[in-house]
């Protein structure tokens, strides 16, 4: 194959398989040390969906989050989209408690593809729900609930 035909290739391994990596690392290695969202943190493995306001787009949706200072935490996703298109993307939180619920907001700049993108939320043990907005002109919800482990044979 004439290097002219294989570059698109080259370039979105390049461009894409590293946050793939990423994100499916932090994934599995959470999963398989049973690091899982527990009652008293925000952290851990969440799974869910987002849906689109402004369309009838939406997906898949998986999360890791981690903790990366006192009161930032930052949230892996994994979104998918047409069943077949997939993406991954980072955005640093800033989380409080609230009595029993956290609230998180962030923001990041994604580039040409998604430009700045936003999200704020409020979670629980039960779930987390939150609203994005991109200043690509779409807005949308985000639905998580913890993902559940099997319990391991004793």
């Amino acid at each position: 194959m004439p290097f002219i035909k294989r570059a698109p290739i080259i370039l979105s391994a390049i461009l894409f398989l590293p946050g793939c990596i990423g994100f499916h690392y932090q994934w599995h290695h959470s999963r398989s040390s049973g690091q899982q969202a527990k009652t008293e943190s925000i952290e851990g493995l969440w799974t869910g969906s987002w849906q689109s306001s402004h369309s009838t787009h939406s997906g898949k949706l998986r999360c890791v989050i981690r903790k990366s200072s006192p009161d930032s935490y930052t949230f892996l996703y994994r979104a998918t989209w047409a069943r077949i298109i997939s993406g991954n993307f980072n955005i640093k939180c800033i989380v409080t408690k609230d009595k029993e619920e956290w609230l998180f907001s962030g923001e990041k700049d994604l580039g040409i593809l998604g430009g700045k993108f936003s999200h704020t939320g409020i979670g629980s043990p039960a779930g987390i729900r939150a609203t994005y907005l991109s200043e690509m002109g779409d807005e949308g919800i985000f639905e998580l609930r913890p993902l559940q482990l099997p319990d391991s044979p004793e």
